[in-house]
């Protein structure tokens, strides 16, 4: 079944009550009114335009958040910075952004690890430009296939480390995956949307 869910219907979940909340493995879907965001969600064609993979850090209970980047590639932010900055960005201009955790139904607590060292593996990666123009290539076209470097988008990074525990999420038919297919993913189930205003 799509990825079709009332938003208005799931939970608002503070910073200080979401550390609980979240599993390791779970999926941060993000909605901005940034140029790039408007631009992503314009091809796609959806609300997302970013997507990355929240896991914990125990000993200091600190959310982590894994993602690609145009100016960085691979990164580690700490999920607190991360909505600091959509503050900022917020007084700074008309902006508001959607942060909403969704999980993946079939990740086992045996695997996570195995998905997060990937990942971690990752970091410093460059962002993978390229893969923008093969992708609006593909979309005027409607050919193209599911091609690997090393580099990555924000959506590749996801795919990537759930296909490397035998988790193939959604893709596009045109050969690129973008937040919009793991979102309508069958088993990707949204559960809290982060309250951060």
């Amino acid at each position: 079944m799509a990825q079709n869910q009332d938003l208005d219907n799931i939970s608002l979940c503070s910073y200080y009550e979401l550390y609980d909340q979240v599993q390791d493995g779970d999926i941060l879907m993000y909605s901005g009114e940034d140029d790039i965001s408007k631009l992503i969600r314009k091809a796609t064609q959806s609300m997302w335009s970013h997507v990355g993979i929240l896991f914990k850090i125990e000993p200091w209970k600190r959310l982590m958040l894994l993602e690609s980047v145009e100016n960085m590639g691979v990164r580690l932010i700490p999920i607190s910075r991360y909505i600091q900055n959509i503050e900022r960005e917020k007084e700074e201009e008309e902006f508001f952004a959607r942060l909403v955790v969704a999980r993946h139904e079939s990740l086992q607590p045996e695997s996570v690890d195995k998905l997060i060292n990937f990942g971690i593996n990752l970091v410093t990666r460059p962002y993978d430009v390229a893969e923008i123009e093969r992708i609006m290539e593909r979309l005027i076209t409607g050919q193209g296939k599911m091609e690997r470097d090393q580099a990555y988008m924000c959506s590749e990074l996801v795919y990537e480390c759930y296909q490397k525990i035998g988790i193939t999420l959604n893709h596009h038919p045109f050969g690129f995956v973008s937040p919009e297919d793991i979102w309508l993913d069958e088993h990707v189930r949204a559960i809290l949307e982060i309250d951060h205003l």
